[in-house]
């Protein structure tokens, strides 16, 4: 079997050609597939790994079943940590190098996890943070999911009652996001059951904002926990709550002994919090900021143990290619190691290198670093550090001077990796859009260049609106890939008062410039208060629509700028974003 897409073929070959001739669950044997990912929660938020504040009694219970994983490492930040899961490619392969701004986008040419299991009959779903670009074809819907259900930003804003799309269409939600995708997942598996299928379920928790259910915060707040823990425990323990719902529907429908079951994090701990000693969090190349819980389950088939072997996000793909007997062959190779043996026990652990880069800085001095079951070498913008993890798991003595040869060695390993990785790396920050099957797309100003005294509304642009529209000539920008020209109605979301309308501003294009004004106000309202810890996102907020006119898009590159002409009051208002809709 060939398929050709864009611009990559694989090809599907042996046993995978074979199962997918078999369209019966139990006649082709496939296992389903759950990844479960929480968002920005540490190696020390479980019990099971000496936390005895959390209440996480379904997953100590998926441990308890499961191949925990000691030393399993994924990347310091969020989007690129996503990329390496789906592609089994080191991040920079991707074209993710950070969390915002463009630089979280995912070429839509990569080949994901999801687009190889729906090629073997698998039906695909994902529910929750999608955080590898949320243009039309980075959309998970494009990306091999049959559905999906959730947010494609870094983070979101606003955790009750939050708008989501579904697939390509906008919802509303009703409740805790948690619990909002939870049950989208289960009506999936519902739907799914008497087929293999993947079901991806991606938790925005416990990322800031800190918001949880009052019930769930309220327990460790009147225990004496702080504000803080008691929010990040809290949200820690409604997802726990959420994963029992799963398993719990896994064994409902007989589908537990046939379900590969896969939890993990993206990174370590947002805050400082106990995380077993371990130096670093969020961010960091250390220890503590890239090594997270991992557990593996599949009843019968994988021991319940744990195991000190190696291990990585990009291992993921490979390995469940393994369990499941899918072979192919990539146009561009993948990096990750395939561990089914490890896993079923036909082979022992072995030693490597694990990679660690951070993704927020810039990219030929990004803070790096490297380990083997013996090692660490962490180079940082100040200095290069060489730890025993065997005999210092917490990173307290450099023995660089002692030990120059392995520091040698281990330096030279890292910088090999990282000048192969860069030379390969290719952002996908042009926005492509006006496709023909594409009925609309927006252009959020977290994705703009601004000028002037425009800026975000906070440090984070993801989730960002912008302010200070108050000097004429000031303008946005967004840099765009036109696929198929054509004619569009093109809408504004704004928030403007009474005493702020009558500004004009311009709209243009490389096809013309169109001028129009805020006539009708709209008064933009903060939402209900229900952050435990003050923020440093930006605010909810009420939104409005407005239509601007109409706009002529060619095909090709393309520049769409928005820019202050007439000043009426002192501030022209918010604004958040800009819909192009085919006519």
């Amino acid at each position: 079997m060939e398929r050709k897409r864009d611009k990559w073929v694989f090809y599907v070959t042996g046993i995978a050609a074979a199962m997918t001739a078999c369209t019966n669950h139990g006649q082709s044997g496939k296992p389903n597939i759950v990844i479960i990912l929480a968002d920005d929660m540490g190696w020390g938020d479980v019990n099971a790994n000496g936390n005895e504040i959390v209440r996480t009694p379904a997953l100590n219970h998926l441990a308890s079943r499961s191949l925990s994983f000691n030393r399993f490492y994924v990347c310091p930040l969020s989007a690129p940590t996503r990329a390496e899961m789906l592609t089994g490619r080191y991040f920079l392969r991707t074209g993710v190098s950070s969390v915002t701004r463009g630089y979280e986008n995912m070429r839509s040419e990569e080949v994901t996890l999801a687009e190889i299991l729906k090629e073997n009959s698998y039906s695909t779903g994902c529910f929750g943070k999608w955080h590898n670009g949320g243009y039309f074809r980075q959309h998970p819907n494009r990306q091999g999911f049959d559905e999906y259900a959730g947010f494609c930003m870094g983070h979101l804003g606003y955790y009750f009652d939050a708008t989501f799309i579904h697939n390509d269409e906008e919802i509303k939600s009703s409740g805790y996001t948690t619990d909002f995708f939870t049950d989208m997942a289960l009506s999936f598996i519902e739907k799914k059951k008497d087929e293999p299928f993947l079901c991806y379920v991606a938790y925005n928790v416990p990322h800031s904002p800190f918001q949880v259910p009052e019930e769930y915060f309220s327990k460790y707040r009147s225990a004496g926990v702080d504000t803080l823990l008691s929010s990040v425990y809290g949200m820690m323990e409604n997802m726990d709550d959420n994963i029992a719902r799963i398993l719990n529907k896994l064994d409902d429908l007989n589908l537990r002994d046939n379900t590969i079951v896969i939890f993990f994090s993206d990174n370590g701990p947002n805050t400082r919090r106990y995380n077993g000693g371990m130096k670093g969090i969020k961010g960091s190349v250390d220890e503590g900021g890239v090594r997270v819980p991992f557990y593996i389950s599949w009843p019968g088939k994988i021991k319940p143990e744990i195991t000190d072997q190696l291990a990585q996000d990009i291992d993921i793909l490979p390995s469940l290619l393994g369990l499941t007997g899918i072979e192919y062959k990539f146009v561009n190779p993948i990096d990750g190691k395939d561990l089914s043996d490890v896993i079923t026990g036909k082979i022992p652990s072995f030693d490597r290198f694990i990679f660690s880069r951070q993704g927020n800085q810039p990219l030929q001095t990004c803070n790096a670093s490297v380990r083997n079951e013996k090692y660490r070498l962490v180079r940082t913008r100040n200095d290069t550090l060489l730890y025993d993890m065997n005999y210092d798991p917490f990173q307290e003595k450099d023995i660089s001077m002692s030990e120059g040869e392995i520091f040698r060695q281990m330096a030279d390993t890292l910088i090999k990796w990282e000048n192969d990785l860069v030379a390969q790396y290719i952002p996908v920050t042009t926005i492509e859009a006006g496709f023909k099957d594409e009925k609309s797309f927006i252009l959020p100003v977290q994705d703009a260049t601004l000028s002037g005294k425009i800026k975000f509304s906070s440090i984070h642009p993801n989730q960002s609106h912008s302010v200070g529209w108050e000097q004429n000539g000031d303008s946005i920008f967004w840099k765009l890939e036109i696929d198929t020209p054509g004619n569009f109605r093109v809408d504004l979301q704004y928030g403007c008062n009474p005493d702020q309308t009558g500004s004009r501003f311009e709209l243009s294009s490389t096809s013309g410039t169109y001028s129009f004004s805020i006539d009708w106000p709209f008064s933009s309202v903060k939402l209900p208060e229900k952050d435990y810890v003050k923020r440093s996102e930006s605010v909810e907020r009420t939104w409005s629509w407005m239509n601007i006119g109409n706009m002529p898009l060619a095909g090709g590159s393309e520049r769409i700028v928005l820019k202050l002409k007439e000043l009426h009051s002192g501030d022209a208002g918010m604004i958040k974003a800009i819909r192009f809709t085919r006519n």
